[in-house]
């Protein structure tokens, strides 16, 4: 009977080792969110071009983000397309979409995040006159950075990293989508309960 007991009290204990489930999300669930400008320097048709925008997310378990951003060009830039008018075109871009974040060991004061945004976007051509567009095409954009990021406060972060920006479906005369696609370099002002 003894060795009947001893032999439950084994198996039961295996059985408690071994059916510990594991998740992705824990029991221990927590939850916040960020909000905040940034700023790209990338290129744009060769020639260097700035982005400004922002994003923001759902932050899940202080390492993984859902959210979405928005960017567009800060100013416009020249072209070797000239309009019907004669006159030299100028190229203006936005896109945005979707963004996925890992960020790893948020508590410590430095730390990297890794991020992906899958959108959409469009180009604008036209003469300087923001009025007078001359030509739009529409993209489809992948676009991935790694920054490092700093906590300033517990309510603040900063990141700055770099990234690159896949562009598909240009169709402008002209431009591709190397021209559209690129590096970039970018500051990120982070607020909100991490």
């Amino acid at each position: 009977m003894r060795q009947i007991v001893i032999s439950a009290v084994c198996i039961l204990f295996a059985v408690n080792l071994f059916g510990q489930e594991e998740t992705l999300i824990s029991d221990h669930f927590d939850s916040g969110f960020f909000g905040g400008p940034v700023w790209k320097g990338t290129l744009m048709n060769g020639k260097a071009g700035l982005l400004s925008g922002g994003r923001g997310g759902w932050i899940i378990n202080h390492t993984f983000v859902i959210g979405g951003g928005g960017y567009d060009s800060m100013w416009d830039v020249r072209t070797d397309r000239t309009s019907v008018n004669g006159k030299t075109l100028y190229l203006g871009m936005e896109y945005g979409g979707l963004e996925l974040e890992y960020i790893h060991r948020s508590a410590r004061m430095i730390h990297y995040t890794v991020y992906a945004l899958f959108g959409s976007g469009k180009i604008r051509l036209r003469e300087h006159d923001p009025n007078r567009d001359s030509e739009n095409d529409g993209f489809l954009v992948a676009d991935a950075a790694v920054n490092a990021e700093i906590n300033i406060a517990g309510w603040f972060r900063l990141g700055i990293g770099g990234g690159y920006r896949l562009v598909y479906g240009i169709e402008a005369e002209g431009l591709d989508n190397g021209d559209i696609g690129g590096p970039s370099a970018c500051l990120t002002l982070k607020f909100g309960k991490f």
